[in-house]
Parts: C-alpha cells; structure tokens; sequence
C-alpha cells in the first residue's frame, strides 16, 4: 500500500481479494457486471470521504480529514470503498467508518461481510468459544449504523442487491435449520420455512426468484413467496434466462433417489426430463430427456416424443423436433434424419 491512499472515486470498485484481506467470508454475490447506470448515476452523487488513509512507520493506519487531523488511528488492513465507507481492522477486531469520519459499525467484530462492487448493508460475525463449542453469532447493521437483524446464533449470506429501489435482501438461517429471505428494512420477504433457499437471479433487476428445498423437496417461489412451482420430490430449477420481460426457467426431473446438486450442464446423467418455464408458471416448451447445451452455440437441443429439436437461448423453437439424433464437435455440429448427417450450418441458413 502506498503511504497514502488517495481518495477513490465515487464509482471505483475494488476487487474480492481485496475485500477478503478484510473479511475472511468472500462476499456473496457480484453485482460487478449487472449494475445499471442509474445505480452509477446515484452514488456519483455520494458525500466525497471526508479524509485519507495514512500509512505510517510501525505499519499501522491513521484516518486523517482533509486538513491533516486525525480521526481514527491504530488502523489495519484499512480500505476505502466506493467512497463511501472505510472498513478497517482496529486493535485485532473490525469496524465500518463512514464518509463524515462517523463509526458506525463499531470495531469489535471478528468479520464484516459486504459487497465490493455496491454499497450494501453489514454482515456481522463474533466467534465465541466456550469448552463445549465454538460458534459464530451473526447479525445485520444497515448503512446508517442501525440494527437489520440483531446478533444471534443465524447464519446470513447475501441474497440479492436490488438497484431501482437501493434494496438489500439476506437469507437468514436460524437456529432450528429453517431459512428465509429478510429486506433491509428487517421485514420477512419469506419467513424462516425452508431448509435451503437459493437465489437464483440476483442482480439482474428482476424481482428475485428462488429454489427452496423442504424435506427432500424442491420449489419455485419469488421474493413475496408466491409459489410458481409447487414443491416436488426430484426436481431440481435454475434460472434459463432473464431476457424478456418474463424471466425463464428451466426445470428438470431427475431420476428417483438423486442426490445430484449443481447446474444442469453438470449432472446431464440424473436428468429424465426437462421443462422450460416461465415466471407465471406457464409451459413454454417439454423434453423427454434432459435439455443439453451445445458446446460453442448459443442453442439447446430437446426432445419430446423421440425426436430431437433445436431452441435458442431464449426459449424459441429454431429447428423443430424432427432429427433421430446429433453430434456435437464443438465448432461443427451434425444432426441425422433418415439415416443422414446433415451441417447444423446448412439447417439454420434453410430454415
């Protein structure tokens, strides 16, 4: 680190590795290559930070303010994100400063979680120890210094960092095993009812949509908890695209007993069947076997009743099912009908 740290811009963002030095918890998402303009447009408008970061010989940190004064001293590991805040270790614990030179996450905590690319609520963490267990309590301080969540004995991850309304979401995990999806506001957007709750579209601007397990089962619900696929024994949902106005999924049945985890791609073998859905829960189109991705397009390959079609990855039909089966080398793809290979090239320049 230089000696010192001159001011970031209101749009700079520093990357994971730098956020981890200070938080041994990687964050959660990266919003890095989603975040609208308007987000930008936003927090150009931030306080500028009121000060800089001076390294001095023993290796330690000093927060000075724009005249030379110090703020805050016996700083470690301090950064300066999106101007807005330093987060800094002080006498072996953690801390959250704001641009006004104000603590407002106080330095007594064994990690802070936060976002690198967005400015975002505070992931809390002590360890306590005591000669039965060692345990972690977590809780959630928003950017104003207040209390989201309280510290208890939960486990947090971030969810979802929604843009248009400058909104976060947490998954909360309590003591019991059940999980559920909390605002910053520290509402229940679900309450703890799940086993597992998985965010399956975060970032993108979309309300926010989940798989959530319950004893063995699988669902599709979005952030007020509407159910858009009910709860089923070997069903396993990922996000297909977010394109349209709707976004897509792609549901896929496995074969019973399946353990399989994972993006479809990487357990093709425990796919029966596949379906691809919309955010209302309505079919868009059904295969009897898994719905596979071709190496270097950007098309699937379906198959409803014995023969094989190819969709886009916007759920359209582009060549109906209608071939007996395909070969995939990478850059050349082939598709038999009647005993016949034929280019998938010459199909799609015909059709």
């Amino acid at each position: 680190m230089t000696n010192k740290l001159a001011l970031l811009t209101s749009i700079s963002i520093l990357s994971v590795g730098a956020v981890s030095a200070i938080n041994p918890a990687h964050a959660t998402i990266n919003c890095a290559g989603y975040l609208p303009n308007s987000y930008f447009e936003r927090i150009e408008n931030n306080k500028s930070f009121a000060g800089k970061l001076v390294e001095q010989t023993d290796g330690s940190q000093q927060l000075h303010d724009l005249n030379g004064n110090v703020i805050i001293g016996n700083l470690t590991d301090a950064y300066i994100l999106m101007d807005a805040y330093m987060l800094a270790k002080q006498h072996g614990k953690y801390g959250v400063v704001n641009a006004a030179g104000k603590i407002i996450v106080p330095f007594k905590y064994d990690e802070i979680q936060t976002e690198p690319d967005i400015a975002t609520s505070f992931i809390v963490s002590i360890h306590t120890s005591d000669d039965a267990s060692n345990a972690t309590k977590q809780g959630i301080i928003n950017r104003q210094g207040d209390w989201i969540y309280p510290l208890a004995d939960v486990h947090i991850q971030h969810a979802q960092y929604d843009p248009d309304y400058d909104q976060d979401f947490f998954t909360v995990t309590d003591d019991e095993g059940l999980t559920g999806l909390l605002d910053d506001r520290g509402y229940w957007a679900v309450m703890p009812q799940y086993d597992a709750i998985n965010p399956l579209n975060a970032c993108t601007g979309e309300p926010l949509y989940l798989q959530v397990s319950l004893q063995k089962k699988t669902a599709l619900i979005d952030q007020n908890n509407d159910v858009i696929i009910p709860l089923a024994a070997n069903q396993h949902i990922e996000l297909f695209n977010s394109y349209g106005d709707v976004p897509l999924f792609l549901r896929s049945t496995l074969v019973t007993g399946s353990t399989a985890t994972g993006m479809s791609e990487d357990i093709q073998d425990d796919i029966e069947s596949a379906q691809i859905i919309d955010a209302n829960g309505k079919l868009i189109l059904a295969s009897d076997t898994a719905i596979r991705k071709l190496l270097y397009h950007q098309l699937y390959t379906y198959n409803p009743a014995g023969k094989i079609g190819v969709m886009n990855d916007k759920g359209n039909v582009v060549l109906k099912p209608r071939f007996d089966s395909y070969r995939d080398d990478a850059d050349k793809v082939w598709l038999e009908k009647n005993g016949e290979m034929i280019r998938l090239s010459t199909l799609l320049e015909l059709d």
